[in-house]
């Protein structure tokens, strides 16, 4: 496996949607790069009020925009020219104040400033379905704000379960037809679990569904849109819920089980497996089930055992020298991976399958028990056995595949050194006949260290590397972003809920009923609900055409 890289160290660095830009913070200024040229397209000089060392770079979803040059003719309508899709807009966002920048107008901005904040800090922002909505989740889980861009409009939802990072307990409807866009969020209010189906646009409720889990641990979107799955707190028992996208129940998953196939606590990790034929539980039984998605009826099992034993499976050790040199070697089975260690502070066991990635293809899963931390198992998944094992020096702490190509796996450890592992399905047979004298197909990852590369982080404290995969066309190289960014403590807390919103050089716009206010949500205290400008919306003149539903593109039937 080839490969050649161009390493630079950055506090904080976000690739594109698209893989055509990346954003970076450098000193006092946020600098947009292009990844084809490696030139500074922008350089936008932040303000001193703006906490650089808390600060969250996020962009805007893609867009994809008819060319120019199609409007200078009337072209045939199935060969119309369009441009690739681009990320339009860029947010920087510290505890108490977000600041979005476009890159097709340097002179347009804006400004969601927390005031003194008596709701808390702000933990998480995330762009909404389009560019012109930002949502803010507000300290102690008290509130998400959706700000209107275009129109200075808010609305809140009350009471979201979790804080928004990693995506847990919320997720926008995907659809391959484009319709889509409904929010699916997680609340609990009086001890009661909730999911919210929220409109596009406006984040009206379309449904508002009383969970029976005990304490809900998350909510996911099928990647084909037509399925919600919510899974229950491992001390409940092993439990997923599956509804509709519109809302009602389908199936509870892990009910159909035996008692006896179920060992210790529950569900640990969720996700969909690329091709939507099935859904992948991973438990804390050291099992990953996978359940069709016709009947949600179990139909693979992949269980990590203690000791390694499977002759046509080649084990993989990882080993350090006295220098710092890192290989590896072709470990004889069977064979114990070291075992993660326990203290008597620990309250929950370290066991169970927390880490669960899919290659795009949907053909082959990477996946890591916590009582193994160390041990990478990579699945064949039309063979129904392990690949590979790769048991790393230091334990694993994410597992990637390369967004377009199958057969590259991004593994990274907790190293305080700049080291990375590619692992590649296509691996030559070459090189794994260096590491024994019988012919083997697939070969051991392949170590990047990156210390030559990339310059010392400065201060004392210890730096965070990570990497991430930049989203490419599947006919050029692949692209890493590698990186660190320094530990530190967060600021003090905010004291008061006033929040104001400027743009730029461009005075907020007068309320009116428009696209956005029009369908505005009136205050709904029932279910957390409510219009921050405390304006009921005016009637409509008109009916409208099409539902919420039908825009949302829920009104399909499956």
């Amino acid at each position: 496996m080839e490969v050649s890289h161009q390493f630079k160290a950055t506090s904080l660095s976000v690739p594109s949607p698209t893989g055509t830009h990346i954003a970076s913070l450098s000193g006092s200024r946020l600098q947009i790069r292009a990844l084809s040229t490696q030139e500074v397209t922008h350089s936008i000089v932040l303000p001193s009020s703006q906490d650089l060392r808390a600060s969250q770079i996020r962009w805007s979803p893609p867009v994809i925009q008819p060319s120019t040059t199609s409007l200078l003719s009337t072209p045939d309508r199935k060969r119309r020219s369009v441009l690739p899709p681009q990320s339009n807009r860029v947010l920087v966002a510290d505890e108490e104040n977000t600041r979005v920048y476009d890159l097709r107008d340097e002179k347009w901005s804006a400004v969601i400033n927390n005031g003194s904040g008596g709701m808390g800090k702000n933990v998480h922002v995330e762009f909404g379905r389009t560019e012109d909505e930002v949502l803010v989740w507000s300290d102690f889980a008290s509130k998400i704000t959706v700000w209107c861009l275009n129109k200075g409009r808010t609305v809140e939802i009350k009471d979201p379960k979790f804080p928004g990072k990693e995506g847990k307990g919320w997720g926008f409807r995907a659809c391959a037809n484009g319709a889509g866009g409904v929010l699916a969020l997680l609340c609990r209010s009086m001890g009661q679990d909730i999911l919210l189906l929220l409109a596009p646009r406006s984040y009206n409720v379309l449904r508002k569904v009383e969970l029976a889990t005990v304490d809900a641990q998350g909510v996911r979107w099928s990647r084909d849109g037509r399925w919600i799955a919510v899974w229950d707190s491992p001390g409940a028992g092993y439990k997923v819920y599956v509804y509709t996208a519109d809302g009602h129940l389908y199936r509870t998953v892990g009910g159909d089980l035996a008692e006896g196939d179920i060992e210790g606590l529950g569900v640990k990790s969720v996700e969909w497996v690329p091709g939507n034929q099935y859904l992948a539980v991973g438990g804390w039984d050291r099992r990953v089930r996978m359940f069709g998605c016709k009947t949600f009826s179990p139909s693979v099992t992949l269980s990590h055992t203690p000791t390694i034993e499977i002759p046509a499976t080649p084990v993989f050790t990882e080993q350090v020298s006295s220098t710092g040199t890192r290989s590896y070697t072709l470990t004889p089975q069977p064979v114990a991976p070291p075992i993660a260690t326990t203290t008597p502070n620990d309250t929950v066991p370290k066991k169970g399958i927390s880490l669960i990635n899919f290659s795009c293809d949907g053909k082959i899963a990477a996946t890591r028990d916590d009582s193994a931390p160390t041990t990478v198992w990579i699945w064949d998944l039309q063979a129904l056995r392990p690949k590979a094992i790769c048991i790393q020096h230091a334990p694993v702490k994410s597992l990637t595949w390369h967004p377009t190509n199958p057969s590259l796996l991004l593994i990274q450890c907790t190293h305080d050194v700049p080291i990375i592992y590619l692992w590649s399905a296509a691996s030559s047979q070459s090189q794994s006949q260096q590491l024994s004298s019988v012919s083997l197909s697939i070969s051991p990852p392949q170590i990047l260290t990156l210390t030559a590369n990339l310059a010392k982080p400065a201060g004392t404290a210890t730096a965070k590397w990570n990497a991430k995969w930049i989203s490419t066309d599947p006919d050029l190289k692949s692209v890493l972003l590698f990186g660190h960014q320094q530990g530190y403590d967060g600021g003090e807390e905010s004291e008061d809920s006033l929040y104001e919103i400027l743009t730029g050089k461009k005075e907020v716009p007068r309320l009116e009923v428009d696209d956005w206010a029009e369908v505005a949500a009136e205050e709904d205290s029932t279910v957390g609900f409510d219009d921050t400008f405390r304006e009921k919306r005016k009637e409509r003149e008109a009916q409208s055409e099409q539902s919420e539903f039908f825009e949302s593109g829920m009104d399909e039937m499956f």
